[in-house]
């Protein structure tokens, strides 16, 4: 199986170091497989990273200008510059492209497609492409992974190419059935219709087609929940350590965020202590055991209130107000709600080491209009 990777799978995880890409390639590799990366999406890649770094800067400009109209003068200025962003972007190409042979990943380069051709299915409106016309890079991607298709007169086994993507809506139909217009260009290629399957992230990959082939130890399961060690990993302390590292000063953007649309820019000020429940311990190579954790925090929140929408709210929809008047338009206000997040940690056969980590925060699974 070929597993390929779009260029939002990396944004999560721009150094390619996490427990999540590693699992993915250990156990794509355990099952026989191989996970590929096309040149455009490295491309990608840095570009975004140059943009994210390019972000920071800006938002360190401004917080040291609050500050020095606040206090005054100081003798302080972003050490940040453009020079560094410059040299930081050089590095992290040679890096990045490091990592990726490291983790064996291959690299599928630049399709050779005609121009007419791309223009032909542009016109068209057939997908990648979308009625605006938006499409170029997906329809090179889509390119790159019919690079990956091989003819074969096997009937069943499919699909033989997983493309990991979550903006999946721009290859499929409802669901996540391929397109008929990509269908249909395979068929015309010479290849079954079900070759390429489009799923939305790793870990549906990982569930799908590498769990039921892992070993899974219930019996260090079982002692995680209930001792909360095994040998000398001591899941209390690093789980604490890694959340509050997590989620200290985070901003949760819109997709995250567990209140109501009307709470703007929502900000950690406080994390409680969390509990967790280890959920998964399985082999993914001979040398590494994958843990997955879900981890219950409570999170105090500082955030902003538009005036007239306060007004509008029943008293018991509004949280904590400390200052009424924080600006012309806005209120400061604080609440502390319960955060679930998603813990990976790759540990050593012997199990007293973590070898790399991931965390991610489970979407709240309520109704964006009615969040607390």
């Amino acid at each position: 199986m070929k597993v390929v990777l779009d260029t939002n799978i990396i944004f999560s995880d721009f150094h390619l170091k996490g427990a999540k890409i590693k699992n993915l390639c250990e156990s794509t590799n355990s099952i026989g497989g191989t996970v590929y990366i096309p040149e455009l999406v490295i491309d990608e890649s840095i570009n975004k990273y140059k943009e994210q770094l390019h972000l920071g800067k800006s938002k360190i400009d401004k917080g040291i200008s609050d500050l020095k109209r606040l206090i005054g003068e100081m003798d302080f200025d972003n050490p940040i510059t453009d020079k560094y962003i410059l040299n930081e972007v050089e590095e992290y190409k040679k890096e990045f492209r490091k990592q990726i042979k490291k983790l064996e990943i291959k690299i599928i380069p630049y399709p050779t497609i005609k121009h007419q051709e791309l223009v032909k299915r542009d016109l068209a409106r057939k997908k990648p492409f979308q009625e605006s016309g938006k499409g170029y890079r997906d329809a090179l991607i889509w390119e790159s992974i019919k690079s990956l298709c091989e003819k074969s007169s096997e009937l069943f086994n499919t699909p033989k190419v997983v493309f990991i993507n979550k903006n999946y809506k721009d290859f499929c139909e409802k669901g996540f059935s391929l397109h008929p217009d990509l269908k249909e260009d395979l068929a015309n290629n010479g290849f079954q219709e079900d070759y390429v399957r489009i799923v939305e992230e790793i870990d549906i990959f990982i569930d799908d087609y590498v769990k039921p082939q892992q070993k899974v130890f219930k019996s260090i399961l079982t002692e995680l929940n209930e001792n909360k060690q095994y040998n000398d990993i001591d899941l209390n302390s690093e789980i604490e350590d890694r959340v509050i590292k997590y989620l200290s000063h985070r901003e949760f953007d819109y997709e995250e965020s567990p209140f109501r649309q009307e709470f703007e820019n929502p900000s950690v000020v406080g994390v409680d202590e969390p509990s967790f429940t280890v959920t998964d311990v399985r082999q993914i190579s001979e040398e590494e055991i994958l843990v997955e954790i879900n981890v219950d925090v409570d999170c105090e929140f500082d955030f902003f209130i538009f005036k007239s929408d306060a007004v509008c709210m029943d008293e018991d929809e509004l949280p904590y107000i400390w200052d009424n008047d924080w600006n012309k338009h806005y209120m400061a206000a604080s609440k502390t709600v319960p955060i679930r997040l998603k813990m990976s940690l790759i540990v050593n056969a012997a199990f007293d080491e973590i070898l790399s980590d991931d965390i991610e925060i489970i979407r709240p699974e309520i109704d964006y209009q009615n969040r607390f």
